[in-house]
């Protein structure tokens, strides 16, 4: 593969943005720094333009009116490239509750699908707690089963990556201790789990809260419930920033509380994303998109329209962070998490050069997956 410079951007780093040049070469970064750009043939100005790691989304379920659940493997490819045209180089597609062999079906196509934004699989369900399924259809829930997590496991096993459950339903620390075995991130989500049952789930092997505050009882003050074991204990959590989901001033509190180093911005997007406001069908269940917001005809909240390019500039809007610190959200943080931090989520040389370029205003204007260019704008 032939070299490509990037040269006289502003590099998003964790905790700074500095001038300099990226060299990639055979799919990697090959060197950061001022002149490096000139040792490659071709070369990309960007002086206008910040260069980022490519964002990383841990729970998006659809777009362009398909779901990863149900799309063929044409829709499948679609999605993915929508997605990177928003930055996004690495994606685990969601797969919401489902009947069993359903599920199967998608992880089977899903398997079969060679792109290079695809991470994997976060399956999101279906061991959820009925109270607080959301969107989720009632009569696709079951309860937690070490069979049915080895039935999935034994055959799709390297594909699924994180698995969201309802920690104190019986049943389900033992689903999380195979969770731990088999190398695949458990996450506590649409859940009911006391304070004690959350500390607990922490300890079996929950390392994130899937969409902080939705999908769970509220905080309070004499019992925090899950919510409140996860601002205080050190587990990562994942953030819809739409506005929507969270307020704005409970996402500073959050920022407060827990810093920048666990935070994770996903975008929960679903199959209207990319698609003007309107009614559709979702779940099973007829949905109104206004304002960019999907819901079922009751006001439940049926995922969200975003995008990581417009989550992070909503997040610096909303909480007055620096750039640095919005884009580690999306990048580094969810890299951490996954366990591919040595590779992906920074620019530094060695790792993967999936980079994402943008301009003041967060619009993307390049996306690089492995050193190749997959998206430029116009």
């Amino acid at each position: 593969m032939e070299a490509l410079g990037l040269r006289g951007g502003r590099l998003v780093l964790p905790d700074a943005v500095v001038p300099g040049d990226l060299l990639v070469q055979d799919g990697r970064i090959a060197a950061v720094g001022e002149g490096v750009a000139r040792r490659a043939p071709r070369a990309l100005d960007v002086s206008s333009f910040y260069v980022a790691p490519g964002f990383l989304d841990l729970q998006a379920n659809g777009a362009l009116g398909q779901t990863f659940l149900t799309a063929p493997a044409e829709g499948i490819q679609a999605i993915l490239d929508f997605f990177a045209r928003h930055g996004t180089t690495g994606l685990l597609a969601t797969l919401t509750s489902a009947p069993w062999a359903e599920l199967r079906a998608a992880l089977a196509r899903l398997r079969g699908i060679a792109h290079p934004v695809l991470l994997g699989v976060h399956l999101e369900g279906p061991f959820l707690a009925e109270g607080r399924r959301g969107a989720h259809p009632q009569a696709h829930l079951r309860p937690p089963s070490a069979a049915a997590a080895r039935d999935l496991l034994g055959e799709f096993g390297p594909l699924i990556r994180l698995w969201t459950l309802a920690p104190e339903l019986p049943g389900a620390l033992e689903v999380l201790r195979i969770l731990r075995e088999e190398g695949v991130v458990g996450a506590a989500g649409h859940s009911e789990a006391s304070y004690d049952e959350a500390c607990q789930a922490f300890a079996t092997g929950v390392a994130l809260v899937t969409h902080l505050f939705n999908g769970m009882r509220p905080l309070h003050h004499r019992e925090p419930g899950l919510v409140g074991a996860a601002l205080e204990r050190e587990v990562f959590v994942s953030l819809i920033c739409d506005g929507i989901h969270v307020h704005p001033a409970v996402l500073r509190l959050v920022a407060k509380w827990k810093g920048f180093d666990r935070l994770i911005l996903v975008t929960d997007a679903v199959a209207p994303t990319g698609l003007p406001d309107g009614d559709y069908e979702l779940f099973g269940h007829r949905v109104r998109v206004e304002g960019g917001a999907p819901r079922l005809p009751d006001g439940t909240l049926a995922g969200s329209t975003l995008t990581l390019d417009r989550a992070i500039r909503n997040f610096r809007e909303f909480t007055g962070c620096s750039l640095s610190e919005a884009v580690r959200c999306a990048t580094l943080n969810p890299a951490r998490l996954l366990g591919i931090d040595d590779r992906k989520g920074s620019l530094a040389p060695g790792k993967d050069a999936d980079l994402v370029v943008f301009d003041e205003d967060l619009t993307v204007h390049y996306t690089i997956v492995g050193g190749r260019i997959v998206y430029q704008r116009g």
